[in-house]
């Protein structure tokens, strides 16, 4: 997906998603966009369109670097360093493969609001 991509378009793909796991130190400054990235996936519409959506946030007190795990409905799971990204490249990344699944959906005859 190129370009902007408009809030409800945003909202119908995060219902791919089925789960998010956030880890960080909250002393470290390398956590900025993890934390900003939990801010957003924490958005009541996100919510509202996916009440199966889990979110689970670790706060831990070691020096690992910050991660950031999307898990998706067909089972597949991205991955990310959250250090070397900023929240609305990881989350542009989720779009582009929830875009995905979503065109695999339709081609399929399938809805995600079936699930």
């Amino acid at each position: 997906m190129s370009g902007k991509i408009t809030r409800d378009i945003t909202t119908h793909l995060f219902k791919y998603v089925k789960r998010v796991d956030i880890t960080f130190n909250p002393f470290d400054g390398r956590t900025t966009s993890a934390r900003e990235l939990m801010r957003q996936v924490q958005a009541s519409r996100f919510k509202k369109a996916n009440p199966k959506l889990v979110i689970e946030t670790n706060v831990s007190g070691t020096v690992d670097p910050p991660a950031v795990k999307f898990e998706f409905v067909d089972g597949n799971i991205k991955t990310f360093d959250s250090q070397n990204f900023i929240a609305n490249d990881m989350l542009g990344e989720v779009y582009d493969f929830a875009n995905s699944l979503d065109i695999e959906y339709e081609l399929a005859g399938k809805s995600i609001d079936d699930q």
